[in-house]
This record gives structure tokens, C-alpha cells and sequence, in this order.
């Protein structure tokens, strides 16, 4: 399901606007004076599908109104005494379901999730849970892990969801909006790290680390089907009963040399892909063998086409006396024209900004979201905020967001 349009009514007591956000490229652009709420406008969609209610109760506006596909309505509606705000849901112009929000209830909340030693507060309605790294809204926590209702305290108890279709509206819209403070994230420690207090780190760090991580996840996921196949490879080739042509074999070969030769580009494997000589009397054998090597070759696919797109973005168009070089060591790092390799944190703030934005835009987003970019020019050269429209429609089309 979309969002089709937002109407926005007494925005700071003097703004009206209707958004639509629905177009054939998936793209939409506000822009407008310092001041108007381009921001606050992301936020309210950001709060509204991450369950970020507080963030309503403070906001000075009239009326809001979502329009999604199925002719279905989200209306939230600033109580007169700004003490609660309304979510009224409507389906074929019929009122489903009202959910109302006060911020008393929200401040006794919290009060309990402070006194609950797992957690720790990462911003105002934003908690990470310290045994597994997880991050949760309020309201999360309230429903996962019943904190707050009296007959829960000394154990779990299984309650029943009030709001059901709103739930079900909010889940099934994943939003991901990349802030305009991006060049560093707040680290907090897991509650057995050795280290006891939370920092600040660069990003650029972070997400070389991040990538890393993901490379060195997927090379493990290899082997371990490697391991499968091989172990099972006398049994599926007795249990084989078909043939292949030696002009399929060789146009199969071909495919699987070139995702070799991307996969040790990357440095992601040392070795080439040996293509057997076709034999008619063995082609049995030789299709099994050919259906193991896409089998295994298959778990890079995704992280291939990320990364080429990833690399060739800063490559080709952005850096010209540096570039990017992928490694499952390092994730990603930067080497200069003469082969120096540079500190990521060396790089200008315009040069991290264009890399942690591309990464969070290609790495960070699944298929299906929402993702909002809060002031995406910052720091940028004019000839990348001009190039920057061309990368975006490519990284949506390998994406499939909006």
C-alpha cells in the first residue's frame, strides 16, 4: 500500500498544503523557503509509521489527513486543549476505528521504561534495548514486552492489540528517513560490552564496518552452501535424468564467469571460474555441476548489484582523484590516484556526506519503503547536486522504493 496524497491544515497555526506523492517515477521534490516545514512535514511521516506519537502532541497543527490506495483515510485532528490528539481511520468513507493519544499516559511510560534496566534512551521516543541491539518506539516496548499493565510485573502476559486495522496501516508502510545531521551516529554500548559509556562516531566508519559485516555474513552463507551441495553432489547426480546442450552449457558458463570475475573485482573471491569442456557423454554430470556453481554464485547477486552501483556512482561521476575499493577486510575504503590509501575520516564533509547518503539510500533501504531525504544538497558541489537526481532514479528503479 502507498500513501496518495497528504492534506496538511494549520501547520505553526498558518500553513495549509496538499501533498501528493504518487508519480510514475516514484520521485517527489519539496521544495520551498526556510521556515515552511519541509521538515516537519518528513518528520510527521516518519513519526506517524514508526509509531512515534509524541511527536503529534507537539506539533502546532489543525488537522492532518492521510489518503492511501484502497480508499482508505488517516485523519489526525490537534484536540482544542492540545492536551490529546485523535488517529481516526476511515474505509470507503466509513470510520473504522479511533485511536487517542495523550501525552500524561506518554510521560508515566517512560517514567516505567527508565526504571526498566534494559533499556536506555537513544533519543525522545526512541529506546535500544541493551541485551539484544534492537530499537524501539515506545509504544513498542509497551506492547512487546507489557511493562506497564499491573497483572505483568512479575511475568509476561499475552494482550490483545485495541487498535488492530491502525496497526495493521502502519505496519505495512516501512519508512526510512535519512536525516539531515548524518555525518555522525550515537554508539551505545551493548549492556556486557567492556566499554561502559556510549559515543559519538563518524558514519563513514560505521558503514564501512557495516558493510564488512554484511560481506563477511554472505561469504559464510557461500560456504556453508557450499558445504551442502558438495556433501549431497553423489546423490543428486545419481538422481539426475536430464542432459544439456553444449550451446546452453557454454551461454550458462559465460554468465557465471562474469559474476566470478565481478565477485573477485569486489574482492570477494581469489578465484577464477573453471569452465569444464563440454562432452556429450558427460553432460549429466556437467549440469549438476552447473546448477551447483549458480546455486552457490546466487547468494552475491543482491550485494553485487549494490555495490557496483555503490562504487560506480563515486567512481565515475563524484571522485577524480580518489577513488573506492571494495574488501571483505575493511567493508569499503578510499585509495588516492597514486595509491595511497586515505583515512575515511580524511575525506571533505561534502565527500561524506555524498558517501553516507549513498550508502544509506543503496544498503540501508529494502524493496517497498518510503524513504524520506531531509536536505540532500548539504555540503554538496553544485555539479553533484545536479548529478544527484540521475543517481537517485537509478538507485529507485534497483531499489523498487519510493
Amino acid at each position: 500500500m502507498k500513501i496518495r496524497s497528504i492534506e496538511i491544515k494549520g501547520l505553526f497555526d498558518q500553513f495549509n498544503y496538499t501533498i501528493p506523492l504518487v508519480n510514475e517515477e516514484d520521485l517527489l521534490i519539496l521544495t520551498a523557503p526556510n521556515g515552511f516545514g519541509k521538515t516537519m512535514i518528513l518528520n510527521m511521516i516518519d513519526s506517524l509509521f514508526n509509531k512515534k506519537y509524541s511527536f503529534f502532541q507537539k506539533l502546532v497543527f489543525d488537522n492532518i489527513v492521510f489518503e492511501f490506495e484502497r480508499n482508505t483515510q488517516l485523519e489526525i485532528v490537534k484536540q482544542e486543549n492540545m492536551a490529546k490528539v485523535d488517529f481516526l481511520l476511515y474505509e470507503n468513507n466509513q470510520k473504522v476505528e479511533t485511536f487517542t493519544y495523550s501525552s500524561k499516559q506518554d510521560a508515566e511510560l517512560i517514567k516505567n521504561i527508565d526504571l526498566h534496566l534494559p533499556f536506555v534512551r537513544f533519543d525522545e521516543n526512541t529506546w535500544q534495548d541493551r541485551m539484544t541491539g534492537r530499537f524501539l518506539t515506545t509504544d513498542e516496548i509497551v506492547r512487546e514486552y507489557n511493562l506497564f499493565m499491573p497483572e505483568a510485573k512479575n511475568r509476561k502476559i499475552n494482550t490483545k492489540n485495541k487498535y488492530p486495522k491502525l496497526e495493521e496501516l502502519t505496519n505495512n508502510i516501512t519508512v526510512y528517513l535519512i536525516k539531515e545531521h548524518r555525518l555522525f551516529k550515537k554508539i551505545i554500548q551493548p549492556r556486557n560490552s567492556f566499554e561502559s559509556k556510549n559515543y559519538m562516531s563518524y558514519a563513514v566508519e560505521e558503514y564501512a564496518k557495516e558493510l564488512k559485516s554484511s560481506i563477511n555474513t554472505i561469504i559464510q552463507k557461500f560456504f556453508r552452501i557450499s558445504q551442502e551441495l558438495d556433501s549431497s553432489f553423489p546423490k543428486r547426480l545419481l538422481s539426475e535424468t536430464t542432459n544439456i546442450e553444449e550451446k546452453e552449457f557454454k551461454r550458462r558458463f559465460e554468465v557465471l564467469q562474469k559474476k566470478q570475475a565481478k565477485l573477485k573485482s569486489f574482492g570477494l573471491t581469489e578465484s577464477d571460474q573453471e569452465v569444464p569442456i563440454y562432452d556429450k557423454e558427460n553432460a549429466r554430470v556437467l549440469l549438476v555441476y552447473l546448477k551447483d556453481s549458480e546455486q552457490k554464485l546466487q547468494v552475491f547477486d543482491e550485494l553485487v548489484q549494490r555495490l557496483e552501483l555503490f562504487t560506480s556512482i563515486l567512481n565515475e561521476n563524484r571522485f577524480t582523484f580518489k577513488q573506492i575499493e571494495i574488501t571483505k577486510e575493511k567493508g569499503f575504503h578510499f585509495v588516492t590516484n597514486k595509491g595511497k590509501e586515505l583515512n575515511l575520516t580524511d575525506l571533505s564533509s561534502g565527500e561524506q556526506h555524498e558517501v553516507v547518503l549513498l550508502y544509506e539510500l543503496i544498503f540501508r533501504t529494502t524493496s517497498n519503503t518510503l524513504v524520506l531525504i531531509d536536505e540532500p544538497e548539504i555540503s554538496l558541489h553544485v555539479t553533484w547536486q545536479k548529478a544527484f537526481l540521475k543517481d537517485l532514479l537509478a538507485i529507485i528503479a534497483l531499489q523498487k522504493m519510493q
